[in-house]
């Protein structure tokens, strides 16, 4: 596929993303106007009911069995009148209540169709990037196949860190943007019509209400779950208060009993446990040792893994290497770019450390790395 081909592709996918912007901003404009109505007609339903009491009043002083010595004995007539006046205002009511709902469908057959369509956009512009992805590592590798390994190292195209690590924070963002709407924004959409609901059967119908509110007790729930795994996503969930070497034995030991398949031998080296470490080299340790060791669980098809940690006063150094089939020394160009290699590769790149993975089919993959330890 030629370079115009590709361009095109792009032009495409633009637009794909320029009507999912469209489409998201009438979709929040439909369910805005959805809420709107469903306040209007909560409002209505409330004078529907009180009209119907009052309704029923005056029945009752209409009726056979009335009190002789009550005010109301001498105007029948005027009740009458008045009962009838309130049934038509009840009937113009429901009547407005009756077109309230028909709107109220009506926008929500819009809303779910524009959100098919921004479902359908948003898989579409997803798969163009990842085709313009391989396309680019095909030319990649295109490229390079007409060159011997050496000459192939030596021209292997100079990695742009900073483009590589803006391309993998937008995409953990929009990853982080997809599960605030499924698991936060659309549940308390859906607790939002609850509650009109509830407001009116709490007065109506108390046994529907009691499950609706355990319902909605335990949709809350079910969001501070979700909240609390976006919350340690985003802070991996590492107390920097914990001593560095406990927080590495704490995280080996959850890989060793998550995947028991797997022997893992260890040896951690920290002479000093006073050494005082800023608390993003902490984090970062942490988060590039889960990459690694989810990489090899993921790709290396090993039984074995050592880990060798030294820390020192200015630096740590970290040597992992399992027993699986090797790594493929140019990794780094031939790897999806959002892979966990290329995140260790761009973390370590910001910490200012040093990187070297290699490996074959006989001494499976060595990934060695280096952190300074820079106190500001």
């Amino acid at each position: 596929m030629d370079i115009s081909t590709t361009e095109n592709l792009k032009t495409v996918r633009d637009s794909n993303q320029e009507m999912l912007d469209y489409f998201n901003g009438l979709y929040v404009a439909k369910l805005e106007q959805i809420q709107s109505l469903k306040t209007e007609q909560f409002e209505l339903k409330i004078k529907i009911d009180e009209l119907m009491k009052t309704l029923e009043v005056y029945s009752f002083k209409n009726s056979a069995g009335h009190n002789v010595f009550s005010p109301f004995s001498t105007t029948t007539t005027t009740q009458e009148e008045k009962a009838a006046q309130i049934e038509q205002e009840l009937k113009e009511l429901n009547a407005s209540d009756a077109e309230l709902t028909a709107n109220i469908r009506s926008l929500q057959a819009d809303a779910d169709e524009l959100k098919s369509r921004i479902t359908l956009l948003h898989t579409a512009t997803r798969k163009l990037d990842t085709f313009l992805d391989e396309l680019a590592d095909e030319f990649t590798k295109e490229s390079t196949a007409l060159e011997d390994d050496e000459s192939t190292e030596e021209n292997l195209p100079v990695i742009n860190h900073g483009f590589n690590i803006l391309r993998l924070k937008k995409y953990d963002q929009d990853k982080l943007v997809q599960t605030l709407h499924t698991d936060i924004l659309d549940q308390l959409d859906r607790t939002r019509h609850t509650l009109d609901s509830l407001s009116w059967l709490i007065k109506s119908d108390i046994n529907r209400a009691t499950v609706t509110l355990d319902e909605l007790i335990e949709r809350t729930i079910s969001m501070k779950d979700s909240l609390n795994a976006i919350l340690s996503g985003l802070t991996g969930g590492i107390d920097t208060s914990v001593p560095i070497e406990t927080l590495l034995r704490d995280t080996i030991f959850r890989y060793k009993d998550t995947h028991p398949e797997c022997v893992i031998e260890s040896d951690i080296d920290c002479p000093d446990a006073s050494i005082e470490i800023p608390e993003i080299i902490t984090i970062s340790l942490i988060r590039i040792l889960c990459e690694c060791l989810d990489n090899v669980y993921k790709h290396a098809n090993a039984n074995r893994i050592d880990i060798n940690i030294q820390i020192l006063s200015d630096q740590i150094s970290v040597h992992i290497n399992d027993n699986g089939i090797g790594i493929d020394k140019n990794y780094s160009h031939t790897s999806p770019w959002n892979s966990g290699l290329h995140r260790i590769q761009e973390l370590i790149y910001l910490l200012n450390g040093q990187l070297k993975i290699d490996g074959d089919i006989i001494s499976g993959t060595d990934i060695r790395f280096s952190i300074p330890i820079e106190i500001m």
